[in-house]
């Protein structure tokens, strides 16, 4: 027997309930007896195909026997989705999800939950990229957001996420969250990097493998990510984005420099152009 999901009908309207129940998602925690199962939450970035726009995203299956999701975009929009109702099977036989809300939908496929897809993201008119993973109760997942400009080319722009699952726990000992993943949209085109390099942090940190962190020395937002390299847009990006959330200050660790902002540098594979400009974090 086939089942299928009929979108023939509008979903049912969010109740003022559910509304509250939504908003207050990023502040829920991952229940440990549904660390492997589809049920859970999950978490990660959105980030829009055809201009700057970006956010993150929590999407929640089933956890406290409630389905919803929240997205936060930068500009402190936060916008809610519920279930849609339109499924032939129970919520719970199956392992693709649709959410709908005013500002847009989404398809979540968690055929295999330990590497969820959305697919078909719409906010507000705008498709959007998203990159997403399972939340774990050990360590939930976290994501930093960003803006990268080319100094002087304003053409040469776009977006910049840092994703860490909570899989690298406290990697250098100082309670930090190792990096996993890192999603770059430029040019209406997406590129994901998951292999961070280590880094000589020896004269400042006194290591001298330093593995790049999200919430780093504990601390919520800080991050150390020096001298990384991520292959986007046809050519090789040297990237620097660190970041002291206790000073506000962003920070060359290798060196234990304060700088105005994080740094990239990219190269075409010829050589023959190169863009160098900032990356701002959200």
């Amino acid at each position: 027997m086939l089942c299928f999901v009929s979108c023939s009908k509008d979903s049912e309207p969010i109740t003022e309930n559910n509304i509250e129940i939504a908003h207050l998602l990023h502040e829920q925690l991952p229940e440990s007896a549904y660390d492997e199962s589809i049920k859970g939450l999950y978490h990660g970035a959105v980030l829009s195909t055809s201009s700057t726009s970006r956010g993150k995203i929590w999407v929640n299956i089933a956890q406290k026997g409630v389905y919803n999701a929240l997205i936060k975009l930068a500009t402190g929009e936060s916008l809610v989705f519920d279930l849609y109702t339109e499924f032939s099977t129970p919520a719970e036989a199956t392992s693709i999800y649709r959410f709908s809300g005013e500002a847009g939908s989404f398809s979540i496929d968690l055929s295999d939950f330990h590497n969820p897809v959305i697919d078909d993201l719409s906010i507000n008119g705008e498709t959007y990229y998203s990159h997403l993973v399972k939340s774990m109760s050990s360590n939930p997942a976290s994501v930093l957001t960003a803006v990268f400009l080319e100094y002087s080319d304003p053409m040469f722009s776009g977006t910049w996420s840092v994703i860490a699952d909570g899989s690298i726990v406290n990697p250098n000992g100082d309670n930090g969250d190792g990096i996993t993943s890192v999603m770059v949209v430029y040019d209406g085109v997406s590129f994901t990097d998951t292999i961070m390099d280590s880094i000589n942090a020896t004269s400042c940190l006194g290591n001298g493998s330093y593995i790049p962190t999200v919430n780093s020395f504990g601390v919520a937002g800080s991050v150390v990510s020096d001298y990384q390299n991520t292959v986007f847009a046809g050519g090789m990006a040297k990237w620097d984005l660190s970041y002291d959330a206790t000073t506000d200050t962003y920070m060359d660790y290798r060196n234990c420099n304060s700088m105005v902002a994080g740094t990239f540098s990219w190269t075409s594979p010829d050589n023959s152009v190169m863009k160098t400009g900032e990356i701002i974090l959200d």
